[in-house]
């Protein structure tokens, strides 16, 4: 794991910080699959209520969330992510979508902005990229959802350039988390991918690695989307990458690929300090 990365446990429950974005005061976590209240095949923390989980228990997992970092699940805002490279901008108006106001949630959307304090920015992911952001000369921050087809769509890069078109947020300060994700060794995909990667303009020979005995390609989700950040200014000192897998750690994370579609959701957050944000 990245040395830029610490370990948060709270109970039997487990949370990883990156710590650029905790010292300057931005509170973010990535959760583990460890404690919760989910049963069976998603036992342990799942955030997912469209996985057949029981509400009851998703909502107590939220519960739990909001004691452990100290805020008001009531603020928290979350979209119906459909692999897109759609992005809204939410406002107080939009507190408690997807948890508390789960039909009239933000759909067909994979990326999250605001500069308002005191609203937690959560993207799930089981497998997918999930990405954070951070300007702290603007006081703005960001939550995106990248799986392959939202890689290929370069949602990272997006989120960039509307972070400096809509708050004129400087690229050279802002800070990036990418969170526990599939790696490129479990990474495995077909020519179909691999095409859509090289339709789309990506350099091949630093995201594709074929297997030496299978032939079959592996793609590299970190990288591609490091290098997006990268692209559109940021500094290489400024990305944190977890470096973890979700595949391969199965009792710390979950995985769709290893448990299906219907696979528990582990969670990504962020949100500024705001004074009716914490639990008094």
């Amino acid at each position: 794991m990245n040395s830029e990365f610490k370990v948060l446990e709270k109970d039997e429950r487990s949370y990883l910080v990156a710590e650029p974005f905790e010292k300057l005061g931005v509170i973010n976590g990535f959760s583990r699959r460890l404690g919760g209240v989910s049963s069976g095949k998603i036992s342990g923390l799942n955030f997912g209520f469209r996985v057949g989980d029981d509400s009851d228990a998703v909502l107590e997992n939220y519960r739990l969330l909001a004691e452990d970092l100290g805020f008001d699940i009531r603020r928290g805002v979350c979209a119906r992510q459909m692999h897109t490279d759609n992005i809204r901008i939410v406002t107080e108006n939009d507190c408690g979508k997807g948890i508390f106001q789960q039909e009239s949630d933000i759909r067909d959307t994979d990326g999250l902005i605001t500069n308002q304090r005191g609203i937690a920015l959560i993207i799930f992911s089981a497998d997918c990229v999930p990405l954070l952001f951070y300007d702290p000369i603007k006081q703005v921050v960001a939550a995106s959802h990248a799986g392959w087809r939202g890689t290929v769509l370069r949602i990272a890069g997006k989120t960039v350039r509307i972070l400096m078109d809509e708050y004129g947020a400087d690229p050279r300060l802002m800070k990036a988390g990418i969170a526990p994700s599939i790696g490129p060794e479990a990474f495995e995909v077909g020519e179909e991918v691999v095409d859509a990667f090289r339709e789309a303009g990506f350099e091949m020979s630093c995201i594709l690695k074929r297997d030496a005995d299978t032939g079959k390609a592996h793609i590299d989700l970190w990288e591609a989307n490091r290098l997006q950040l990268l692209t559109e200014g940021l500094s290489a000192g400024n990305i944190e990458l977890a470096g973890i897998c979700t595949y391969a750690h199965p009792d710390e994370f979950f995985s769709a690929r290893r448990l299906g579609i219907k696979s528990g959701r582990i969670l990504s957050g962020i949100f500024l300090r705001g004074s009716s944000l914490f639990i008094q």
